[in-house]
């Protein structure tokens, strides 16, 4: 990642990356698990999503992606997990 600051207007911008690999483990919260799902979905690739908070208000994110046609495995041994394949369909 790079990165330049203007001191004079109290200003810092990134230059966007192509891609970021890796796990990033957040307590279950319900604002997390959706952020997280909302996320993947406008995310380009697959995204594996662990640990969702079980609750309807997450149930009814997932059945909202099922509508807009986004793509999302359920984990048949884990009720928890889904992966999310993302980015836009032209």
């Amino acid at each position: 990642m790079t990165y330049e600051l203007d001191s004079d207007k109290n200003q810092l911008t990134v230059t966007p990356i192509k891609s970021l690999d890796g796990t990033v483990t957040l307590p279950g919260s319900k604002s997390l698990s959706n952020r997280c799902l909302l996320l993947a979905a406008l995310s380009d690739g697959e995204t594996r999503v662990e640990n969702l908070l079980e609750s309807d208000d997450i149930r009814y994110m997932l059945e909202a992606l099922d509508t807009l046609k986004v793509p999302v495995a359920r984990d048949a041994d884990d009720a928890t997990s889904v992966t999310v394949s993302g980015g836009r369909s032209d």
